[in-house]
């Protein structure tokens, strides 16, 4: 990535894909591939020369090896750099790590630096970063003192105020906001995990859920329970002076009957 500490960034956030291991196979009366694909369209139309994409992990709902190849087959015929860390969906022993586990991935630009961090812990639906991966979090923030800090990770460390989802939440948050609290150079935290858009300020950072490109999530529910609301993506403008803004987007004219009477995902 470029060095250049007075460029711009534009990075867009997906997450929650939910692929299946076949394109045509449908997940809650919805197929998550033509979603997928209708997001990306959108996002491509939209903000055709941004500068990489996050994907914010459930990649797959069935994590197979040809699942993820056939994501990366996609994505790699854009002219977008991609890198994607794993959800509680995911298969920890096959997923596309953008570097080796434990160590978080580090993707530069400009002055601005997104790690790249795992709470996913196999056979687990909650989150959890592991205690080497927070002491090398805690390195590389030390090493990127002079740069501005994007951190990225699929649960939501804060309540969502859905008693359901927040049941599987990060479960050591105070862990890590006790890693991150020294620096001030941080200025955003997204994740995925929760289908839907929340902005929750901690210490001066916003920490920023993003609709998923399938399914969402309905607010404020005690019990699981899927919203009408259309699938999207965020995007992060990274200013050179350390300013960021930030937008969600949403597929226009959907209209899609799902199976609301699922007790789960």
């Amino acid at each position: 990535m470029s060095q250049d500490n007075t460029t711009d960034y534009l990075i867009i956030q997906i997450t929650d894909t939910h692929l299946m291991e076949r394109p045509e196979d449908e997940f809650v009366k919805m197929n998550p591939e033509h979603h997928f694909y209708a997001v990306m369209a959108d996002l491509l139309e939209r903000h055709p020369t941004a500068h990489g994409i996050i994907h914010t992990g459930d990649l797959a709902q069935v994590a197979t090896t040809a699942t993820y190849q056939r994501y990366l087959n996609y994505m790699q015929q854009f002219d977008i750099p991609f890198v994607q860390i794993p959800g509680n969906h995911d298969d920890l022993s096959i997923f596309p790590f953008h570097t080796p586990e434990p160590t978080p991935g580090v993707v530069e630009f400009g002055n601005w630096v997104c790690i790249l961090l795992n709470s996913a812990v196999s056979g687990k639906t909650d989150g959890w970063i592991q205690e080497n991966q927070l002491e090398q979090l805690y390195t590389l923030l030390t090493q990127y003192q002079d740069r501005y800090v994007v951190l990225a990770c699929h649960h939501h460390p804060f309540e969502m105020k859905s008693q359901w989802i927040d049941q599987h939440k990060l479960k050591n948050t105070q862990d890590f906001i006790d890693t991150i609290a020294p620096f001030d150079n941080i200025k955003a935290v997204i994740c995925g995990h929760v289908h839907q858009e929340s902005t929750t300020m901690w210490n001066n950072i916003p920490f920023l859920s993003t609709p998923a490109t399938c399914v969402q999530f309905k607010p404020l529910s005690a019990n699981f329970a899927l919203d009408e609301i259309a699938p999207g993506y965020r995007s992060l403008h990274l200013k050179a002076n350390g300013d960021i803004s930030t937008e969600v987007y949403r597929l226009k004219d959907f209209n899609i009957e799902i199976n609301k009477e699922i007790s789960g995902y």
